[in-house]
């Protein structure tokens, strides 16, 4: 009797020491990883911040010339015109030129820019006056960009936009 106690007393030990080594594994792979994410979300936004500069007064966007990955940051930005979010980073006003510019520029880059048939969906509903998509231009690129705060929930009222613009523009 007592060895099978002894041997129940030992098995319970060892159980209780595989549970805490693995519970300790757990954490330090799950601390691991959710740190790697959070620099690398980190460093995407430094070099999102370095990169995407409005143009200047005197610069349109048509003379800065873009790469698929600035020009969907530029209507990334554009979007925040136009949407409900908890955080936005960077802010290109919705004009009816900067709408023609970017067109001008997709236009150029035909067969260059992978998801031409999509930016040129977006932008000619917005030219048309149609900014009902958004939301969903918004959160695309914004996956595309491994985006991981400030997804877009909906679109702002006529009275917030307003707001926004004054405020950023």
């Amino acid at each position: 009797m007592k060895t099978v106690l002894r041997t129940i007393i030992i098995l319970l030990v060892g159980l209780a020491i595989l549970a805490g080594a693995g519970y300790w594994a757990y954490k330090s792979l799950t601390e691991s990883d959710e740190q790697q994410i959070s620099q690398a979300a980190e460093e995407a936004d430094e070099k999102l911040q370095e990169d995407t500069e409005p143009p200047k007064a005197n610069e349109t966007v048509e003379t800065v010339g873009l790469s698929e990955v600035e020009f969907q940051i530029h209507l990334h930005q554009m979007t925040h015109q136009k949407i409900e979010a908890t955080e936005k980073r960077g802010a290109i006003e919705m004009t009816p030129e900067r709408i023609d510019e970017m067109l001008k520029i997709l236009q150029a880059n035909e067969g260059a820019y992978e998801e031409y048939e999509f930016y040129e969906q977006s932008l000619t509903a917005w030219e048309e006056g149609n900014f009902s998509n958004a939301v969903n231009v918004h959160n695309t690129i914004w996956e595309w960009h491994n985006g991981t705060v400030g997804r877009a929930t909906g679109l702002l009222s006529e009275e917030q936009e307003a707001s926004y613009v004054e405020s950023n523009f």
